[in-house]
Formats: C-alpha cells, structure tokens, sequence
C-alpha cells in the first residue's frame, strides 16, 4: 500500500496505462481580484475558466506554474476566504519569486499535493503567519519533486 501523501498525491494525478502517475496540467486565465494577498506580501493571480475543470477540495497546495515559457513554484489556493469573511468560491495562486503583470495572461498550472485544508483564522496575522508557513512546507516539497 502507497503511503498516505503518495496516495494524495496520487489522487490530484491520473494514472497512465502502466499504472504509474502523469501529471495533470490545467489552463486558466488571470483576471481582477480584490487584491487582498497583496497586502499580505502574497500578491495572488485569480484564476478563472480553468481547463479541464479542477475538481479539488478547500485548502492550499503545493503547485507548479508556467507561464512565458518560464517555471514557477507556487502556492494554490482554493476556496472562499473565511477570514476575510467572504463566501465566494475562488481560485488564487501565489508564484514564487516572480514579478510581473499576469492579467488576463493564460497559466498552465499542475499540482503536488495538499498542505492543509481551508481554515478561518482569528485575524489576518494569524493567517499571514499561517501563509509563511505554507510556503516554506511548500517550497521544500516542491525540491523533492523535481
């Protein structure tokens, strides 16, 4: 039996033929948020029409992104923003180390595994401190992946 975060990830993948994992690559298109993470230090890109439809559970994921032919390690968010007190479905990703403008710019994004799922926090420093955390988890998963 595969160990249990062989098994999530497993799950976020599909099998080929032979029984081993391929990574599934969706599509999106950035479009306005609230920019909300941006005031966090977490300028996030909101995905939307993403390509085949994400079929996912609330939380934070390790992700890699490529956009412009370049790679990035991310951060996936999906879910409605409790802390924030907001109720509408969404779907943010946090790229590391770049800057730039991806507005209505088309990503390709594949997943790694779930960190956590969806929390309310008691205040957005809880979840700044919280989001630190994840990208440190994140980053050091993403190295054993490549």
């Amino acid at each position: 039996m595969l160990p249990k975060n062989k098994r999530r990830n497993l799950s976020l993948n599909k099998l080929s033929e032979n029984g081993t994992a391929s990574l599934i690559w969706y599509s999106g298109t950035v479009s306005h948020g609230l920019r909300n993470g941006r005031t966090f230090g977490y300028p996030t890109a909101n995905v939307t029409a993403v390509t085949p439809p994400l079929a996912v559970g609330t939380g934070v994921y390790a992700a890699k992104v490529r956009v412009d032919g370049c790679e990035y390690g991310a951060m996936l968010y999906a879910g409605t923003r409790p802390t924030l007190g907001l109720e509408e479905p969404t779907l943010e990703i946090y790229l590391f180390d770049f800057k730039g403008d991806l507005y209505d710019q088309k990503l390709h994004f594949a997943l790694f595994g779930k960190i956590r799922d969806e929390q309310k926090f008691l205040s957005v420093e809880d979840l700044i401190v919280q989001l630190h955390k994840d990208e440190v988890e994140i980053r050091e998963k993403l190295k054993t992946e490549n």
